[in-house]
Parts: structure tokens; C-alpha cells; sequence
């Protein structure tokens, strides 16, 4: 078994806005219509690469054509309930199925994601057919994540915390969680955000890597092989993803509904298959 942990400094997002920003989202896709299983805007705009294939709209069942490389199914879409959506990808030889579900959209609660991916072209006999298989599934409970965000936190000490463990410490639960599952072994992901002085949030991140039972022995003499390796990696990537994150969401978290609003129609619309004006049916 190993365990790194790593913190990492980001900007905040305040809650409000969030679920606000959630909100508008949801309305802009409720006030999509249908036309010959084509997508519009309230406004006559039409949603490109999209195409409901099956069922009626926002209901569920519903099923769409995104590209000629996946479709997504509508399995619950209720405001005050849920939204839980599935997607079937087939991309060359591998294939992924997602299912992703957030709780109650006008003050969201947990949100999460399952999943599965393999390789085409393998069989139920082949002997090497698990190999070519994963599961995984992803967790975050949102009212212990700001409850946590809200705690004062030390800043990250780069170089003083310990980013690599061959034994995982007992930990409470983290408001975030992801795990992935092969047959030759296991990783689970955990975040908890606090508080730094300045307002940001202060997130530290532990992976912990583990082998199946009869390989474990195999396994951990590779961990520890490749501790050094794996810590370089992981605080990298994390790193990287913190500076993607503070590049995007300061300027986000700026804007006010109205002007969120036409940012995400204007992103969804640029591509060079959108079709502008309206349309008279509409």
C-alpha cells in the first residue's frame, strides 16, 4: 500500500453563487424545445451536434445523439428531486458507460458520478478480457465541503508535509471522494478544502494505492520502487489542475446570473456547426 497527500491553494467559490450558477444552468436546458428531434434555444438559437433520438423531452427515458460517438439518457430530471443523466461513449476501441445523479438542484446536495470503461473486441472467455476493465465511482457531499471550507487551515507547506506514507493514517471522512477499481488493484482519492487567511481554500488531497489480495506482495514492492516517482506525479498534476482552476474561476465567480448565463450559451453555440437565426416554427 502507499499514500501521498498533498495540499494545494485555490481560489474559493461562495456557495450562493454556486447554486445560483446551478440554477440558471438548469433553467437554460428546461427552456430547450424540440423540433424534429433537433434542439433549440427559447430564443430560436439551435444547439448543435445534439439530437433527441427517443422519447419526449427532459423526460425520462429521453435519449440523445451527441455526435455519432455517444448518447446520453435521461434517468430522473426533477428540480426539487434530482438529476441524474447516463451517457454511453464508444470512442475506436474503448467504451465507456458514465452515470452522474446531483440532488436537488434549487439547493444541491450531493452530487456524484459511476462509471465503467473497457476495451472493445474483448470476450466474456478471453482470459485476459479484465485486464481491459475499470470501475469507478465519485462522491462529494456539499454541505460538509463548505461546512469544511469554512475552517481556518494552515497554508500548504511545500517540502515540510510528508506527500508519500507506505501506511494510510485513520482520517475522518473527506466531503470528496473518488475510487477506482481494476483487477489488479485499487486507488481512492479524498478531499477536504479549509480556510486559508486570505480567503482561499486550502485543499488537501491523499491517493491511496493498494494491490488485490494475491498480489499485494508484487504490488507493494513496486510502490515502494516507485514512491519518489509517484509523489513527483501526483504533486505535479495536482499543481497543474490548482493553476487551471485559479486561471478560470476567479472570472467566473465575477459574474452575475444575467451574465453567466450568456457566457454558457456562448460556449455551448461556438462551434463551426452552429446554424445562427431563428426559426419561424418556433
Amino acid at each position: 500500500m502507499v499514500h501521498l497527500q498533498y495540499t494545494v491553494p485555490v481560489e474559493s467559490v461562495p456557495r450562493r453563487w454556486f447554486e445560483q450558477a446551478v440554477v440558471t444552468l438548469f433553467d437554460l436546458v428546461a427552456e430547450t424545445r424540440t423540433d424534429d428531434g433537433r434542439l433549440f434555444l427559447a430564443d430560436g438559437r439551435e444547439v448543435p451536434d445534439l439530437r433527441l433520438v427517443r422519447g419526449d423531452h427532459l423526460r425520462v427515458g429521453a435519449v440523445y445523439e451527441v455526435d455519432d460517438d455517444a448518447c446520453v439518457r435521461v434517468e430522473e430530471w426533477d428540480r426539487r428531486s434530482a438529476v441524474r443523466v447516463a451517457q454511453h461513449v464508444s470512442d475506436g476501441s474503448v467504451r465507456a458507460e458514465i452515470e452522474g445523479i446531483l440532488k436537488d438542484v434549487e439547493r444541491p446536495r450531493e452530487a456524484g458520478l459511476r462509471g465503467s470503461m473497457s476495451a472493445s473486441g474483448t470476450s466474456g472467455t478471453n482470459r485476459w478480457a479484465s485486464l481491459t476493465r475499470a470501475t469507478g465511482t465519485a462522491h462529494i457531499r456539499l454541505d460538509d465541503w463548505w461546512d469544511a471550507a469554512a475552517k481556518d487551515r494552515p497554508g500548504p507547506g511545500s517540502g515540510k508535509e510528508p506527500a508519500v506514507r507506505q501506511l494510510a493514517p485513520p482520517s475522518p471522512p473527506a466531503p470528496l471522494e473518488a475510487r477506482l477499481d481494476h483487477r489488479l488493484g485499487r486507488a481512492t482519492v479524498r478531499a477536504t478544502p479549509g480556510q486559508l487567511p486570505d480567503s482561499r481554500w486550502a485543499i488537501r488531497v491523499s491517493l491511496t494505492a493498494h494491490g488485490r489480495p494475491l498480489l499485494r506482495p508484487l504490488t507493494a514492492v513496486a510502490l515502494r520502487l516507485s514512491a519518489r516517482t509517484l509523489r513527483r506525479h501526483f504533486t505535479r498534476t495536482l499543481d497543474t489542475v490548482a493553476a487551471r482552476w485559479d486561471d478560470v474561476v476567479p472570472d467566473l465567480v465575477s459574474q452575475d446570473m444575467p451574465r453567466l448565463r450568456e457566457r454558457i450559451l456562448t460556449t455551448a453555440l461556438d462551434t463551426p456547426q452552429y446554424r445562427s437565426g431563428p426559426r419561424e416554427t418556433l
